[in-house]
């Protein structure tokens, strides 16, 4: 895809989440790799300024990324994810940056939801991004 200038794959964890093999394909196609505990080490301003400015992204949120404190709600729930706030952090220095053209949240398993915490967490982060949007001036033309 041409038009994609670069991945970023941030907050990655977990055993089992990729082999090394796949992992040293994902850098070798280009794919910018910062786990969980880097972003957690280094900190989301830091991190956000690998990211080119003045581009046009978009915003895939993997649930389990995400700690399960806030995000109980997958498949393999795995302590040491990213925390609200650095999604939150991440969301708003990304509208700052450029144009956000889309953003989704995937990999949520309703069943597994306690007390609707994955739920609540998933629709304030969107709430956030549609701020960021409109802070931004990104839903004029």
């Amino acid at each position: 895809m041409a038009h994609i200038a670069e991945i970023f794959q941030l907050g990655i964890r977990g055993q089992g989440s990729a082999r090394v093999e796949e992992v040293e394909a994902a850098r070798a196609y280009g794919s910018n790799i910062i786990t969980a505990n880097e972003w957690q080490d280094i900190g989301t301003a830091a991190l956000l300024k690998r990211i080119p400015d003045g581009g046009r992204y978009y915003l895939t949120i993997d649930a389990d990324g995400l700690d399960p404190a806030v995000m109980p709600a997958v498949e393999g729930p795995a302590p040491g994810g990213i925390s609200y706030r650095q999604t939150i952090e991440l969301i708003k220095g990304l509208f700052a940056k450029g144009r956000v053209v889309g953003m989704d949240i995937v990999e949520i398993a309703p069943a597994r939801d306690v007390n609707e915490i994955t739920s609540l967490t998933a629709g304030i982060i969107i709430l956030n991004a549609i701020g960021a949007a409109v802070r931004t001036g990104q839903f004029r033309r």
